[in-house]
């Protein structure tokens, strides 16, 4: 592999946006393809709003480390593949439905009629698509996760001195093509002229 500076990122800023999971629950969000206006990637995506800048996002990885296997002859014949699930937290900033539906694992009825949020006894997590535009100076890293199951994940902590944070865990899923998603290709942040 050759050294390339260009393909170093620095995640400065970004954006992250929801939409119907690839999961049979309805018209999935459609990947955004090609170059795209970071702050709207098209139809059927909702931005989350602000997340922490302090406590950014993070990816998991959970599961066995693979095992070599051998044989008399041959005591490293190969290795197994073990079961990985992949996982990422965010901190969402704004106090609307949006993010406490995703924190408190709350359908769309939990909306009542005067505007106030009914917290269900039970929370259920909610699928969802998920887009992360990472943007590095001039160039864009678009990150895509059709089916994600998200709910809150810690206690929200009420600091006078910081901004309130809603954590959010989500598991990636496969979507119905089997995958967990797509890392697409640096793009740059204007459009290209053709």
């Amino acid at each position: 592999m050759a050294l390339d500076n260009t393909e170093v990122v620095v995640p400065g800023t970004g954006y992250v946006y929801v939409g119907i999971a690839d999961d049979g629950s309805g018209t999935p969000a459609a990947k955004p393809t090609g170059w795209f206006d970071p702050l709207a990637p098209g139809t059927g995506w909702d931005s989350i709003g602000h997340t922490s800048l302090e406590n950014g996002i993070e990816f998991g990885r959970d599961g066995d480390d693979p095992e070599t296997l051998g044989s008399w002859q041959n005591p490293k014949l190969r290795t197994t593949n073990p079961d990985v699930t992949y996982t990422l937290s965010l901190k969402a900033l704004q106090a609307k439905a949006d993010t406490y539906r995703l924190y408190f694992g709350a359908g769309q009825g939990a909306v009542q009629a005067n505007g106030s949020f009914k917290i269900p006894a039970k929370p259920v997590a909610q699928n969802r698509a998920l887009l992360i535009v990472i943007v590095d100076t001039g160039h864009m890293l678009p990150l895509y996760f059709p089916n994600v199951s998200l709910l809150g994940s810690d206690a929200i902590s009420l600091d006078p001195k910081a901004l309130m944070e809603f954590p959010i865990k989500g598991t990636i899923l496969s979507g119905k093509d089997g995958s967990l998603g797509d890392i697409d290709a640096f793009l740059g942040v204007t459009k290209p002229t053709t």
